[in-house]
C-alpha cells in the first residue's frame, strides 16, 4: 500500500467524527432555539386595546377671506396715482387711487354757472308771480328749470368726488389691476381687497355626516403651510347639497390676529362627533409601511420570543392612537419600539411599553 493511501485511511475516522458532531449540534440548535437568541433585538411592546372613543369627522378644505370687495371707479378717465401694492394692508377709508380730475372740475364750474344763471331768472320770475303778472305755467317752468340745473350741479360734484377711490373695508390688497397713466372705463374692476380677520375655512361634509355638524361647534384646523393647528368654530352649514358630490358646504371661522393665514391655504378640519365608537387601537408608532404602501405591524409571540410581521388595515385617528379594522385581535402584543431593526420571525427580547 502506498504511503499516501495509508495517511488517508488514518484521517478518514477523524473526518467522519467531526461531521457527526456538526450534525448533532445542528439538531440541538433546531430543537432549542434559545441557543440562537444571542442576537435577539430588544423591543418595546404594548397590547392591542379595545377602547371607546369619541367619534371624529375629518374634512379637507381651504382658507378663504371673510369678505372680498372688488373696486373700480364710477367714472372714466386717466389714472393719476395708485397708492397701494398687492399684499399691502390697508385701513378702511384709505386712498387707493385717483383719476385726473381736470375735466370733472370743469364740469362742476359749468354746473355752478348754470345754477347761478337759472337762479337769477327764477328770482325775477318769482317777483312777477307774487304780483300776479306771470302765468302759472311760466312760473312752474322756472321752478322745474331750477331743479334741473341743481341736479346737474350735484351730479357734477359727485363725479368729481368719484375721481378718488377709497378702501371701503380694512384688509389686504389681493389684486392691483391698474397703474398710473392708464385710461380706464366706468365700473371696470381694478382692485380687490380681502378681509382676513377672521379668516374662514371652507370644507365639504358628506351627506351621511352633515347631521353631526352644528353651528358654533368647536373645530381643530391644521394649516400645513404654517405647520400649526388652530381652534375655530363652525359658522355656516350649507342648506343645499351639491348635486354631483352630495356634500354640504361648511365654513369654520379662525382667528387670524397676526394675518399669517392667507386665502387659498390647504386646511385639514377635525370635528368631534357626538356618539362614542368602540374600536381596536394601537399607538401610531406601531404602524409601518413597506415600499408597496402595505400597512403592517410586528406582533410578538411570547412563547417563541419572536416577532412576526402581520398586515393590518387602519381606520380613524384617535389622538395618538390609530384604529385597526382588520389584522389584529384584542391583547395582541405589537412592537412599538425597535421595529426598525426587525424582520419577519426575528428573535426579540421583550420590554413592555408602559402607557
Amino acid at each position: 500500500m502506498k504511503q499516501t493511501d495509508f495517511r488517508l485511511l488514518l484521517c478518514l475516522p477523524l473526518v467522519l467524527w467531526l461531521a457527526a458532531c456538526n450534525r448533532t449540534n445542528h439538531r440541538e440548535n433546531l430543537a432549542n432555539p434559545a441557543t440562537n437568541r444571542t442576537a435577539a433585538v430588544t423591543v418595546l411592546v404594548t397590547p392591542v386595546q379595545n377602547t371607546s372613543e369619541t367619534g371624529q369627522i375629518t374634512l379637507s378644505g381651504a382658507t378663504e377671506p371673510e369678505t372680498t370687495v372688488d373696486l373700480g371707479f364710477m367714472v372714466s378717465g386717466k389714472i393719476n396715482q395708485v397708492t397701494v401694492q398687492e399684499g399691502q394692508t390697508v385701513k378702511s377709508g384709505q386712498l387707493i387711487a385717483r383719476l385726473d380730475p381736470s375735466d370733472y372740475r370743469l364740469g362742476v364750474d359749468i354746473a355752478n354757472a348754470n345754477v347761478a344763471r337759472v337762479q337769477d331768472e327764477y328770482n325775477r320770475l318769482s317777483i312777477l308771480n307774487q304780483r300776479g303778472s306771470l302765468a302759472p305755467a311760466d312760473y312752474q317752468k322756472a321752478v322745474i328749470g331750477l331743479r334741473e340745473v341743481k341736479a346737474h350741479q350735484q351730479l357734477a360734484a359727485k363725479n368729481l368726488r368719484e375721481t378718488r377711490l377709497y378702501a371701503p373695508i380694512a384688509g389686504i390688497v389681493a389684486r392691483r389691476g391698474a397703474d398710473p397713466g392708464e385710461i380706464i372705463s366706468q365700473g371696470m374692476p381694478l382692485f380687490s381687497i380681502v378681509d382676513i380677520q377672521p379668516i374662514k375655512v371652507r370644507a365639504s361634509v358628506p351627506e351621511a355626516e352633515v347631521g353631526q355638524v352644528k353651528n358654533g361647534q368647536a373645530a381643530q384646523v391644521y394649516i400645513s403651510a404654517l405647520d400649526t393647528t388652530l381652534s375655530g368654530k363652525v359658522s355656516l352649514i350649507g342648506a343645499v347639497a351639491d348635486p354631483a358630490s352630495r356634500t354640504y358646504t361648511v365654513k369654520i371661522d379662525l382667528p387670524n390676529h397676526k394675518a399669517t393665514i392667507r386665502p387659498g391655504m390647504v386646511a385639514d378640519v377635525r370635528l368631534p362627533a357626538p356618539q362614542k365608537i368602540n374600536a381596536l387601537v394601537v399607538p401610531g408608532e406601531a404602524i409601518r409601511r413597506d415600499p408597496d404602501q402595505a400597512t403592517y405591524v410586528f406582533v410578538v409571540d411570547q412563547q417563541k420570543n419572536q416577532a412576526f410581521r402581520r398586515n393590518v388595515t387602519v381606520g380613524r385617528l384617535f389622538g395618538n392612537n390609530i384604529e385597526i379594522t382588520s389584522g389584529l385581535a384584542q391583547n395582541d402584543l405589537v412592537v412599538t419600539g425597535g421595529q426598525e431593526r426587525l424582520n419577519d420571525a426575528a428573535f426579540v427580547q421583550i420590554k413592555e411599553d408602559i402607557r
